[in-house]
């Protein structure tokens, strides 16, 4: 079965929110969660991750936050995105030990790229928390080969050159370049940045092995849509892809 992965933003709209959209996505079929740490130089997000991020920032939500959530939601497993520096502000080993023990499935740090990333594997490999590497279609195939040397757990793949984003159409090479990668490596693919309808997604989901959804959830909730009907727009990402 082709794994969906919806994305929120820890503290938006607000904390209790966060909480009722994870419940909802769960719910709505996701097979995990990624939860996006709000961080005020977010250079991989676009307009609408970046609105959310602010605003949460702003209504003080912090990575103890993200830890105590990930330590009590048991719906759905928990990836957090993030990125290096609020790591590096929170001490490597103190980030990822409690991520451990809070049943953290992994971790995304977009601006980790894996040439630098010897000493923050080691950390999160003692925790258990294995570290998800991006691959975008600018990527060598020496780097595609790279990225399965260090990925324990599936790789991430960016549909585009650019940041985070519904869009109206998907580049056209995306089922090519998913097929590029997987001749070099025998990791899970799971397509995000740019997926914001159920039939673009059933189309990705023809060649990769899971489905990354955000900014078009995120949009919905700055629009006012309620829980209930997150809850629906995931189910009908997971009855497209299924």
């Amino acid at each position: 079965m082709k794994k969906l992965l919806p994305f929120l933003t820890l503290g938006f709209p607000s904390k209790r929110g966060c909480s009722e959209l994870l419940d909802a996505c769960a719910a709505g079929g996701a097979d995990a969660i990624e939860l996006g740490i709000p961080f005020s130089d977010p250079l991989a997000d676009g307009p609408v991750i970046q609105a959310a991020s602010q605003r949460a920032l702003e209504r003080g939500a912090t990575m103890d936050d993200a830890m105590e959530i990930a330590a009590s939601f048991r719906a759905a497993p928990l990836y957090f995105m993030t990125y290096l520096n609020p790591v590096l502000q929170y001490i490597p080993p103190r980030f990822f030990s409690r991520a451990g023990r809070a049943g953290l499935a992994g971790a995304i740090i977009p601006d980790l790229p894996p040439e630098e990333a010897e000493e923050i594997l080691a950390t999160s490999r003692m925790a258990g928390v294995p570290l998800v590497f991006l691959c975008s279609p600018t990527c060598t195939d020496e780097r595609i080969v790279l990225l399965e040397r260090k990925s324990r757990a599936w790789i991430y793949l960016v549909s585009l050159k650019g940041v985070t984003g519904a869009r109206s159409q998907l580049p056209p090479q995306v089922a090519a370049f998913v097929r590029r990668v997987r001749r070099r490596t025998s990791k899970p693919l799971y397509v995000g940045f740019g997926i914001s309808t159920p039939e673009q997604a059933a189309r990705v989901a023809e060649v990769a092995d899971g489905v990354i959804v955000g900014s078009a959830i995120l949009r919905r909730v700055q629009e006012g849509a309620k829980p209930h009907e997150i809850e629906r727009f995931v189910a009908s990402f997971r009855r497209a892809i299924d």
